[in-house]
């Protein structure tokens, strides 16, 4: 039987909303890659540090995303508990760009 508790459902819901935004997306696609820290993920998005840093404690507070810390430096990756889903979500999606540029 499917465990209907909702906070689960509260919980996935806003998973998904967060990884439905643009920069969140990528965010996830890039880490699942490897960890990164939030200078490398700010020149890479073309971003302000603040404002990767915003999407970064979003990701977080959802345990979607954790970090280690090396000297004064954070670095990023997909939390471990996520890890499989979300590599799921970004592989499908990366099927649908290779099917629709064919």
């Amino acid at each position: 039987m499917i465990n209907t508790n909702k906070s689960n459902f509260t919980r996935v819901g806003k998973q998904l909303s967060l990884i439905g935004n643009e920069v969140r997306l990528k965010i996830l696609w890039l880490l699942q890659q490897g960890e990164l820290c939030v200078c490398d993920l700010s020149d890479i998005l073309k971003m302000t540090i603040p404002a990767v840093s915003q999407h970064l404690r979003k990701l977080k507070d959802l345990e979607m995303v954790d970090f280690r810390r090396e000297g004064k430096t954070l670095y990023y990756f997909i939390h471990p508990q996520m890890s499989d889903i979300i590599v799921l979500l970004l592989m499908e999606f990366a099927n649908k760009l290779e099917t629709e540029t064919v």
